[in-house]
């Protein structure tokens, strides 16, 4: 076991929104896209090409990291929605293997501890469908009637203007919701985690150097809304996330159980927990505080990571304890000005003082990417964030920590399956990596 003293966060910075997009509303607010999936039809090259953009990327981190320290954890993320098929979600058979259980596999064997040790590599999500028959589904009336009223109004959205258009889109959110309480597929979005050395649960269970960590929350851009180049895919108005029962605690037993909090042991256990996307402003890990069954009164989260498309770091949310780290990779927006693209910033973001990179697609303005990383001073007290007693974590100033951008060699056929560029590599602390515990 090893005892960690300081960490280094890594982020790789590259779209993983879909091509040819098509706002309806504002995609970085409470609107969703059109647009079509790159990706290939064969699955098994479809997973071995992303597994080489994401390899190129993690090298291109550990060939720049200083030969012979010790007691420095390595933290790798890749933003959410990384794995994906031509119809959104790898759509598989009741009796066939899911996807995502092959692509974790490939993973494991492609990062051993060997080859990267005192790596945790949260490897993005990939989004998955147990289906008995998809055409069936896709031929239904339930399907087709909700695909064209959502078309019907993302296009009139698009061609009104002043309160009408609010009006739509207003009719359109609405319309959405009421289609994820009645899906018509089930679709799981889990984020992949391989680590070099095996975690266990807090209070017990899992020891896996392979694990999952599972969304609850689904956005309206989770999925396109409908494929502009007439492909049939699985859309946003047809899905629904499986609901996860986090009333007695987040924390995981088991590699592949929905929960997201876990740790790595040691002389000095690290505790982590690993949020997408959504879960994040719906606050879930927050959530938890009153739940989670900490051992000790002191124990609490050194870790907060969010993968995601589509989120930064929010006050409320923000779960991670006095001197913990909260670090968010994102696969869809840059936080700061198209000026400062590429160049380390620092500056308050939504209320969080952070240090953060971004990256902006150089071919067009459409796709970008970013990460933000940020320090707790005093822990959020309760799950409840208006609860009495309540208060949300309060922050150390954005850190002062150098940040190394580094381009990634594009692998052959990256751009069968990412649309907005090969994005970067940020590390932050490569010759100072930062203290793990106040």
């Amino acid at each position: 076991m090893r005892a960690y003293e300081k960490v280094r966060f890594i982020g790789y910075a590259v779209p993983t929104s879909p091509a040819d997009l098509v706002a309806v509303g504002d995609p970085n607010g409470s609107g969703a896209v059109a647009g079509t999936y790159r990706g290939a039809d064969d699955f098994i090259v479809d997973i071995r090409g992303r597994a080489n953009v994401l390899q190129a990327a993690v090298d291109t981190a550990k060939a720049a990291l200083p030969i012979g320290e010790s007691g420095v954890l390595n933290v790798f993320l890749a933003p959410e929605f990384f794995w994906h098929g031509t119809m959104g979600p790898y759509v598989h058979r009741p009796a066939e293997r899911d996807p995502g259980e092959e692509i974790l596999a490939l993973l494991e064997d492609r990062f051993t501890a060997d080859d990267y040790p005192d790596f945790l590599l949260v490897l993005g999500s990939v989004v998955t469908a147990r289906v008995a028959d998809i055409d069936e589904v896709l031929a239904s009336s339930t399907v087709s009637v909700r695909n064209d009223i959502v078309r019907t109004l993302g296009e009139a959205w698009n061609a009104a203007d002043g309160p009408l258009a609010d009006v739509i889109f207003d009719m359109l959110v609405g319309f959405i919701k009421s289609c994820h309480a009645y899906p018509a597929v089930e679709v799981r979005n889990r984020a992949l985690i391989v680590s070099s050395s095996p975690v266990s649960g807090v209070v017990g269970g899992l020891d896996s150097t392979a694990l999952t960590t599972e969304k609850s929350f689904d956005s309206n851009e989770d999925f396109l809304l409908w494929d502009v180049t007439g492909r049939p895919i699985i859309t946003e108005q047809m899905t629904a996330y499986p609901a996860i029962d986090i009333s007695a605690g987040d924390f995981k037993h088991e590699p592949d159980d929905p929960f997201a909090v876990f740790r790595i042991p040691g002389t000095a256990t690290v505790d982590i927990a690993v949020e997408v996307c959504l879960d994040h402003s719906d606050h879930r890990i927050r959530n938890g505080i009153d739940r989670n069954p900490w051992p000790e009164r002191a124990d609490g989260l050194d870790l907060h990571l969010v993968v995601s498309c589509g989120m930064q770091l929010h006050v409320p949310s923000v779960a991670a304890r006095a001197g913990g780290w909260a670090f968010n990779c994102d696969g869809q927006y840059a936080l700061g000005t198209p000026a400062q693209a590429g160049t380390p910033q620092r500056e308050v973001v939504a209320g969080v003082p952070s240090a953060f990179t971004d990256y902006r697609d150089p071919a067009s303005g459409t796709h970008g990417a970013h990460t933000q990383l940020a320090r707790v001073k005093t822990g959020a007290v309760g799950g409840a964030q208006h609860g009495r007693g309540a208060h949300d974590a309060t922050f150390e100033p954005a850190p002062e920590v150098s940040v190394r951008v580094l381009p990634v060699h594009q692998q052959p056929a990256f751009e069968a399956f990412f649309a907005g560029g090969p994005g970067a590599v940020h590390i932050y602390g490569l010759d100072d990596p930062l203290p793990l515990r106040a």
